[in-house]
């Protein structure tokens, strides 16, 4: 099953499959029903200026990692920081050194569903394959592609999916924020991928949404054009529903329709 991981607004808290940053966001997951979720480090940070996460970010987050993990088990992973390279307004110079020291760091915390961040130099293959050698070593059992969030290179990101699929054939691969022309692309290569892109209208002269009515509609209409996709990926074998009690399900789909 591919999984499509993503935070509606509070209209919608039955959606299986959620992805939410710390520090703030991923406190809506406490009162989610959800089947599985992720919990990443807060990148956009990087998108207003930091070079850094803040001082008190990492024990906190390994202790909300921890406790959570406890709480819900299987059912919740925490992705290690990472720090990626393509916020072009502001590049984190020596990106994948300090991605890699985190992992390093992180890999001692046990009793945690960690998810391996895989960084390269921006729109650089050979970085992206070094990178992969080096989280290899960590053995990790899942792991998630960070060049293709901000990326409108459909070559690009098609490349790295496989290169890291050619490395990680058994884990489970996740792709940070692949754009939906991407994704009849890289669909045979991850396992999961993630979005709250619906923010934004695909219909031209819309633009953002402005009101709670507008996100819902958005929300829901993103949902389709996803499942839309996935329905013509010939082996895909569950499909994301919208009901018309509008929450969210998973359908078995024949394989052979």
């Amino acid at each position: 099953m591919k999984r499509f991981y993503t935070l509606p607004e509070p209209f919608n808290n039955k959606y299986p499959f959620l992805l939410a940053p710390f520090p703030n966001k991923h406190k809506r997951l406490r009162t989610a029903n959800f089947k599985h979720a992720i919990v990443d480090s807060g990148v956009e940070l990087f998108a207003h200026g930091k070079k850094d996460y803040p001082l008190w970010f990492h024990s906190r987050y390994q202790h909300t990692a921890k406790q959570w993990t406890e709480i819900y088990g299987d059912r919740i992973w925490f992705v290690i920081p990472d720090y990626p390279d393509d916020y072009r307004n502001n590049p984190i110079e020596n990106n994948i050194a300090k991605t890699l020291r985190n992992i390093k760091v992180y890999h001692e915390v046990k009793d945690v569903n960690w998810v391996y961040p895989i960084q390269s130099d921006y729109l650089n293959l050979q970085s992206f394959h070094d990178s992969c050698h080096q989280v290899m070593k960590f053995n990790p059992e899942q792991v998630a592609i960070g060049t293709v969030c901000k990326c409108r290179n459909l070559d690009f990101i098609e490349a790295c999916c496989k290169i890291a699929r050619q490395h990680f054939y058994t884990q489970h691969i996740h792709a940070f924020g692949p754009t939906l022309s991407a994704l009849p692309r890289i669909l045979p290569f991850i396992d999961s991928w993630d979005s709250t892109a619906y923010f934004c209208s695909r219909e031209s002269g819309r633009g953002k949404c402005h009101n709670q009515k507008e996100r819902e509609e958005y929300y829901f209409a993103y949902l389709k054009r996803v499942n839309k996709i996935l329905n013509d990926f010939h082996c895909q074998t569950r499909l994301l529903e919208v009901n018309n009690d509008t929450s969210i399900s998973t359908q078995e789909k024949n394989s052979s329709s």
